[in-house]
């Protein structure tokens, strides 16, 4: 029950920071952000939502409709499914292997972008959606390679046992923080790396013919994997600074929510790399340099 409370909770805190997301680049790029409904636009999350479900749905006439829509909720699932791994001390359910949970359903996901670009019948979204694939299977490796990294210092899967390990872990373990907070840019197709979503050349991606409910389950399964990974981050790098006691849980938040920021503030700094590099560097030296490190912690 505990785990599900979690998922709902998390599910309002990511309509939030899409709006906090808007303010920050807003104060960037000096101007104002969404500011006109309440006070400084605090009900604008549930302003976009009640526009978003209640618009009309506009299904493109050569594809299914049951397909059309399973795409979107394959992604929301998926990046909901995963706050069950969330490291509570009240968890009814506790995953001794939650990290490798993680991996394979951030894995599986994939298949539901594949499935939102395909359906489409719109070679804007299949061209995106191409992008997305290849950028997401390419970056899992490095991505998993770096995870393993630090699990093998602490000997655990489960992301409670990481609130746990030593200073001397976490100094070790600082190694290959750059290289992860890459792969999860990455991962989440977050700036500079938000090639899926190249206006200039795809016009939005793979969810260019998705508005209304579809459009809003992708924003709120994109910024629901980007908020986990904050998270992850925060067990990975950050565990020995949080005591397991009432307090250590709002140093958890604030660290967390610091981390989700850090990808706005990368969005509003940095211009967009190019996709063929991006895929060149991660095969030709991010791999290499990560297995490197895994060797390195294996004979640690």
């Amino acid at each position: 029950m505990s785990q599900c409370l979690v998922s709902v909770f998390m599910m309002v805190c990511v309509s939030y920071y899409i709006v906090t997301e808007r303010k920050g680049l807003g104060m960037m790029q000096r101007r104002h952000g969404p500011n006109k409904v309440s006070f400084k636009g605090v009900l604008q999350p549930i302003a976009d939502g009640v526009k978003l479900f209640t618009k009309e749905v506009i299904v493109p006439v050569a594809t299914f409709k049951t397909m059309f829509f399973l795409g979107p909720f394959i992604c929301f699932f998926c990046a909901y499914s995963l706050w069950v791994l969330f490291p509570n001390n009240n968890s009814v359910v506790e995953f001794e292997l939650g990290l490798l949970f993680f991996l394979c359903i951030s894995s599986f996901s994939v298949y539901g972008v594949f499935l939102v670009g395909w359906i489409c019948d719109s070679r804007y979204a299949f061209l995106g959606a191409m992008r997305a694939v290849a950028q997401t299977i390419s970056y899992e490796v490095f991505l998993s390679t770096l995870l393993f990294c630090p699990l093998i210092l602490v000997g655990s899967f489960d992301l409670l046992e990481l609130r746990q390990f030593s200073f001397v872990t976490f100094l070790i373990g600082q190694e290959v923080i750059i290289l992860w907070l890459i792969a999860v840019l990455a991962e989440t197709h977050r700036a500079p790396f938000d090639f899926v979503e190249g206006e200039s050349e795809l016009v939005s991606g793979y969810s260019v013919e998705y508005g209304g409910t579809g459009f809003a389950l992708l924003a709120l399964a994109e910024y629901s994997n980007m908020m986990f990974m904050s998270m992850v981050t925060t067990c990975l790098y950050f565990g020995w600074l949080i005591p397991l006691s009432w307090w250590g849980d709002f140093i958890f938040a604030f660290i967390l929510v610091f981390f989700a920021y850090f990808l706005v503030w990368v969005r509003g700094t940095l211009p967009r790399y190019r996709y063929d590099l991006l895929m060149k560097v991660c095969w030709e030296v991010f791999l290499p340099l990560s297995l490197c490190f895994f060797v390195f912690f294996m004979v640690l």
